[in-house]
């Protein structure tokens, strides 16, 4: 009997942080099995890079300024022409349009994850928006298997005829549960510089900081938690675009004292034992995978009824969902929450019961299939 042959898979993603997207490639990197599956990752430097390092998978280093990153794709196509791979596996816009533009005339199956578009999703400049949508539809034709990460995100992308239904699979993210561990030394250095204590109500949110996520509406519900709850504060996990904007509306709101921006933090289970109740206010969002990650820390959820997130959450059962963009009602919301133990605990077991749904096995298990029947079809 002839010897099962090894996969090769090249993944390509442009974010080397470690939110969403990069904690779902990571997932796959540890949990794909080492006897089917050789992985290689091409990505900017970034947290992502060193935490593949540390597993020493083979990694190559690319810069990806923007999606039309000439550079980038000259690079890439170098690398694909020496190393060959069975397939190229690319996560998130950027990396799609590189990766896609690079392997062009090549044999090489191509899988294409979308972590961010819904009909929510909106990019800031219109015409951009609109160019990044006819290149998508162009790129599907290089395109074998697009992998939708909820069925909002499917929805769009068959609605937006980028692709058609036979080339979409939706494959969730997953996590598992894993046991409460002691506090890491980045988190207690949190604790300690913001002095918050045990005593403390503390509403947390982890995310990039962008418009999707919409971290202003929690600020301006925040303003309103205080008048009731004034020993409340609001811990923001994450970096980005919008910090500099959202740090200047807390002063504005004269909540900065209680507003904290703790920049990125590379292990979420740690951050997330601090927190009393997480938040999760986005306008746009494919997925959450921080909701699950909540739901794994025993810790409430509160998220906005947009995108993915109501395949996650049934409201009341496992998490509270409102409509986005209302402070108003994400203050009182809150402060409900927070007033009800009994409704907390509720919501805390059903988290734990969803997690069952979206296990990083299933996840993981789905895509290794996925990847067989591309290489069967050769």
């Amino acid at each position: 009997m002839a010897k099962k042959k090894t996969i090769n898979i090249f993944y390509v993603i442009a974010d080397s942080s470690l939110t969403g997207a990069p904690r779902h490639l990571l997932s796959l990197v540890d949990n794909l099995p080492k006897k089917d599956f050789a992985v290689s990752v091409v990505l900017p430097q970034g947290p992502l890079a060193d935490e593949l390092k540390r597993r020493k998978v083979h990694t190559f280093l690319v810069p990806m300024r923007a999606r039309s990153d000439t550079a980038a794709v000259n690079r890439l196509q170098k690398l694909l022409k020496k190393y060959d791979p069975d397939i190229v596996h690319a996560h998130g816009s950027r990396a799609g349009l590189i990766a896609r533009w690079a392997v062009r005339g090549m044999p090489i199956k191509v899988v294409y994850t979308e972590h961010t578009r819904t009909a929510q999703f909106r990019l800031a400049n219109p015409v951009l928006d609109w160019a990044h949508i006819r290149a998508m539809k162009a790129l599907d034709q290089v395109t074998d298997m697009n992998i939708a990460v909820s069925k909002a995100v499917a929805n769009f992308l068959v609605a937006a005829k980028v692709t058609k239904p036979h080339k979409i699979k939706v494959i969730y993210n997953g996590i598992e549960l894993a046991p409460r561990k002691h506090i890491d030394n980045a988190t207690l250095d949190i604790i300690t510089r913001h002095g918050l204590r045990s005593r403390d109500v503390i509403i947390g949110t982890i995310g990039s900081l962008n418009i999707q996520k919409d971290t202003a509406t929690l600020l301006r519900a925040m303003q309103r938690v205080l008048k009731k709850l004034p020993k409340s504060r609001l811990v923001i996990v994450g970096s980005g675009p919008l910090k500099q904007r959202l740090e200047q509306l807390a002063r504005k709101l004269k909540i900065s004292d209680q507003a904290i921006f703790t920049g990125a933090v590379n292990d979420i289970s740690s951050i997330l034992q601090v927190m009393t109740v997480f938040v999760l206010p986005s306008r746009s969002e494919a997925f959450g995978i921080s909701i699950l990650e909540a739901m794994g820390a025993s810790v409430p959820v509160i998220a906005t009824r947009v995108g993915g997130i109501p395949e996650v959450i049934t409201n009341n059962q496992n998490g509270l969902l409102i409509e986005p963009g209302d402070p108003k009602l994400l203050a009182s919301t809150i402060i409900r929450l927070l007033n009800d133990r009994k409704l907390q605990q509720k919501l805390i077991r059903g988290g734990h019961e969803a997690i069952r749904k979206f296990s990083t096995k299933e996840m993981v298990q789905k895509t290794a299939d996925l990847y067989q029947e591309l290489i069967k079809k050769q």
